[in-house]
Parts: structure tokens; sequence; C-alpha cells
């Protein structure tokens, strides 16, 4: 699911109440048949199944890229610091930084640090990976890397939903793609129907500028 509109219009705000880290006044959210605004949820339970890629990172800096990707697992999963820095080193060569595991994330481009967040969030054996404007920190050069790495998770079957600006992008990879303004859902379909066939004004206005 790809999810597209202006600045300020909630978008990464429904991102963060898929994995309970904002919570809502009204409605519901159920996610692969989990109800997140039900009560007697364990919101924390859910939140392990939940990988997040956020824009600006988020590594911890005093710790190196391995540390970065193996900690949660040992920390969340109970993985033995052997068999989580080995899972590390495998995810660490899947996104292009198998020789990088010994650097401080100081040491690192914003493209490198970026591909170990991704590797860090995949290393839950995530159910949903979420990616907040993953690429919107990066310079034009590293986005493309980026952005050619998600679109293997989506090839590889990975549930995704993906906050983004990249429009060409989000026509190749989504399957479901979600206009917003102003804080609400304006229109939703496939990728050509919102895209290419746009029944909302708001949504043509908002494409015309763009496109």
């Amino acid at each position: 699911m790809v999810v597209v509109g202006p600045s300020g219009s909630g978008k990464s705000t429904l991102l963060r109440t898929l994995n309970g880290l904002e919570s809502i006044d009204s409605g519901t959210i159920r996610v692969d048949g989990v109800s997140l605004t039900d009560p007697a949820t364990d919101v924390n339970r859910w939140r392990t199944e939940v990988g997040m890629v956020f824009q600006h990172f988020n590594l911890f800096q005093h710790r190196t890229a391995l540390d970065n990707v193996a900690l949660p697992q040992r920390v969340v999963r109970g993985r033995s610091r052997a068999d989580a820095e080995r899972y590390a080193r495998d995810l660490l060569g899947r996104v292009g930084m198998g020789d990088f595991g010994e650097r401080y994330p100081s040491q690192l481009s914003g493209g490198q640090q970026q591909r170990v967040a991704i590797a860090r969030a995949l290393a839950m054996d995530p159910k949903l990976m979420l990616f907040d404007e993953a690429t919107s920190a990066l310079d034009p050069e590293t986005v493309g890397g980026i952005l050619e790495l998600m679109r293997g998770l989506a090839r590889d079957g990975m549930t995704m939903a993906v906050v983004t600006h990249e429009m060409g992008f989000a026509r190749d990879v989504g399957d479901r793609a979600l206009f917003m303004d102003a804080g609400r859902i304006v229109e939703m379909g496939t990728p050509d129907e919102v895209f290419c066939h746009p029944k909302e004004a708001r949504t043509r206005a908002f494409l015309e500028k763009i496109l």
C-alpha cells in the first residue's frame, strides 16, 4: 500500500497508527485480523510483528551497524548473541552492507545508514513493514538504490505500507494507493485508478503539481 499527499496531510500519522505509535480518538484499526483499537489487544506484542523505517534512520549512534541490527533481536526476540549477530550479518549482506558491520553510523553515508535501518527492521521477521518517507532525507544519487531495495522486498512478497513522494515507485510497486489531504483519505484504489484516472478534484490538483 502506497500513501501519497501533500506535506501535513496526515500520511505519517496514519502510518504510525498501524503500530500503535499514535493513538486514535475514534474508529477502528485492524491489521491482519488484529484490532489495534481493542483494549484487550497487547499493542506492545503487536509491535514486535511490525518493522518500521523512519525518514531520519534513528540508528543507535553509539553502536556499530552490526550491533544496531543484532540488538533488537536479542532484546525483543530473545535470540542469543551468536544467533543474532549471524542473522544480522546475513541481512547486512542482503542490503549491500556486508562490509560495513563494524562501522558506526557517523562513519556511514545517509544511504548506508538507511540500508542498515532496513536490515534492522527486517531482522525482526516482521509481518508488516512500514516506510515513512524513507528516501526524503537522501541525496538524489542515493534514492535509486534504496527504492530498488524496497522493490526487491515487494517482489519477495513482503507486506508494506509506504509513505512516499516518489510517484514512479508508487505506481510501479503499489497494489493499493491512498491519496490523503487535510487529515483524510480522499481517494483510494489501484495505482492506475488513483494516479491515472483520479475521481476527486483534490487528487487531480495534487497530481498536476507534481507530475
